[in-house]
């Protein structure tokens, strides 16, 4: 029985889920996969639906796990889950990645980089730019798009002061008080 990428997230409440769930790198990649692409391989170059499976010339194997080429006969594009996103060409595992977008999403106000980079193994330069990364991703996906509609609105306070008014005592430079 194959789980959803939600049902595979929502069972990751704990830092030992979170490390049981992400230490194989293929089924990182395969969770990716299903976030990045949720309705299925897209070229990120055309935007074609259908995509092939690189294999290598040694008896059919891989050539690299995740490579995939376009199927479109102009484009013939090859990329992976991470391409033209802020993971592409990342040296760190995915596994990396995603405790670390757990990581931060866990946390209500925020994780330090240095904090992150405590939890991950990895200096604290690696882990800032980790951090931003991470909060682009998610910041293109959580785009409010559309109607926002707003209950009710209150606008209170004291009134703000008049450009042109002094305060009684005060005077402008070069005038008298009054």
């Amino acid at each position: 029985m194959q789980l959803s990428v939600g049902e595979i997230l929502s069972r990751v409440t704990t830092v030992s889920d979170m490390i049981r769930a992400f230490q194989d790198e293929d089924h990182c990649r395969r969770v990716l996969e299903a976030l990045v692409w949720p309705n299925g391989r897209r070229c990120p170059a055309c935007g074609y639906r259908r995509a092939i499976v690189l294999m290598g010339r040694e008896n059919a194997k891989r050539a690299r796990l995740g490579l995939y080429q376009c199927s479109s006969g102009t484009c013939r594009y090859q990329f992976t889950v991470t391409t033209r996103t802020p993971l592409h060409a990342t040296k760190l595992p995915l596994r990396t990645w995603l405790s670390g977008l757990w990581l931060m999403l866990q946390s209500d106000k925020g994780i330090s980089s240095i904090r992150l980079a405590e939890a991950l193994g990895v200096s604290q330069p690696t882990a800032w730019r980790m951090g931003h990364a991470l909060r682009l991703m998610v910041g293109r996906e959580q785009v409010l798009d559309g109607v926002s509609e707003i209950d009710s609105l209150y606008g209170g306070g004291k009134p703000r002061r008049e450009m042109n008014r002094t305060p009684p005592g005060w005077g402008r430079k070069g005038e008298p008080k009054p």
